[in-house]
């Protein structure tokens, strides 16, 4: 086997492990959140230190991908690489400035939502590589985490900017905001169906992903 796809195998496996553990304490927070009101701080931050391990992990699988589609198309262009690459880093970097309070939560959905197009793209690209059903499994995936990178620029348009403020904006200041405008509600039905088609299922497709690149020789 060529040992970089092996590596980027591995490390797609272990991406969509770890991404299954995120939506887990995702959950967790969520029922912790509804419950008692209360933050639920230590499982939304196991949360996102388990997403950067994730995205992180995805960087090989994209270069991998991006080889892949390079040697059948020679037309290529190394600008798709760095997209996606950057758009890796840049969610990870996101995820890393809210510690610090220096980011809003969600902002980190926006450069998530580029790797989404680029993996839309990238699926489109694998014709005739990979089977069709996976392709379109990877397209929908996409499609779901664009959805969900379309909420912190809709939100700071459409509702209010507060969320690009530097530092983060406090717990008190987010309650003060209207979340039962048509614009808040509109772009949380965006994050719900993204969810559901992109960020549940992109572990699947990521552990599909690496036992496929598994199965290249050369």
């Amino acid at each position: 086997m060529n040992p970089p796809y092996r590596y980027a195998a591995r490390a797609a496996i272990a991406s969509g492990a770890i991404g299954i553990i995120a939506y887990v304490f995702l959950i967790a927070y969520l029922l912790i959140r509804s419950q008692d009101g209360q933050n639920g701080t230590l499982p939304i931050r196991v949360h996102d230190s388990c997403v950067i391990l994730q995205f992180l992990f995805l960087i090989p699988v994209v270069i991998a991908l991006f080889k892949l589609i390079q040697a059948r198309s020679s037309d290529l262009s190394r600008a798709m690489l760095n997209a996606g690459v950057g758009a890796l880093c840049f969610t990870i970097l996101f995820l890393l400035l809210i510690f610090p309070k220096i980011m809003a939560d969600t902002l980190y959905m926006f450069p998530q939502g580029i790797f989404g197009i680029w993996l839309i793209i990238a699926c489109w690209r694998l014709q005739r590589i990979i089977p069709q059903w996976f392709r379109w499994f990877g397209i929908i995936v996409g499609v779901g985490l664009a959805l969900v990178g379309i909420f912190p620029i809709g939100y700071a348009i459409f509702v209010d900017s507060v969320i690009l403020h530097i530092p983060a904006p406090s717990d008190a200041e987010m309650n003060k905001i209207p979340t039962e405008t048509t614009a808040n509600i509109v772009l949380h039905q965006f994050i719900y169906i993204g969810t559901f088609i992109g960020v549940l299922p992109l572990p699947i497709w990521t552990i599909l992903t690496g036992i496929r690149l598994l199965r290249i020789k050369n």
